[in-house]
């Protein structure tokens, strides 16, 4: 009885370690939370794009600043196109914030767009931290 006691004590500490066996995840799990943050990540693309537009728009910009923005939408566009194949390319993602921040640092901005795109490029850091 005492080796039954014994090997039940050994079990139970195994088990509050984490020690016992390996805890199966099915694989949809897997994919569904995967698809989720992608579609999360495809809605926070999609705000900057708006966020862009509308800074955009605020007075006529001179070549240099359209272009910026010429070059941020290319690249949330590109990036866009590989989270919606399920892909997450880091590459893309650091030159989209970068291209955000040029817009930040140089472009004339009102007050709120400026608080909207530092928003935006700080959830697109978020969720590159995330994917790697």
């Amino acid at each position: 009885m005492a080796i039954h006691v014994k090997a039940l004590r050994t079990t139970i500490v195994a088990l509050g370690l984490g020690l016992a066996a390996p805890v199966f995840v099915p694989a949809g799990a897997t994919i569904a939370a995967q698809s989720q943050k992608f579609d999360e990540a495809r809605d926070t693309i999609s705000r900057t794009q708006s966020d862009l537009q509308r800074a955009a728009s605020f007075h006529r910009n001179s070549k240099k600043e359209q272009e910026r923005y010429q070059n941020a939408q290319h690249h949330l566009s590109e990036l866009d196109r590989h989270f919606a194949k399920g892909k997450f390319d880091k590459d893309t993602m650091d030159t989209a914030i970068e291209d955000i921040q040029n817009i930040l640092d140089h472009n004339t901005l009102q007050s709120q767009d400026r608080d909207m795109l530092m928003q935006d490029v700080n959830q697109l850091r978020s969720i590159r931290s995330n994917h790697g």
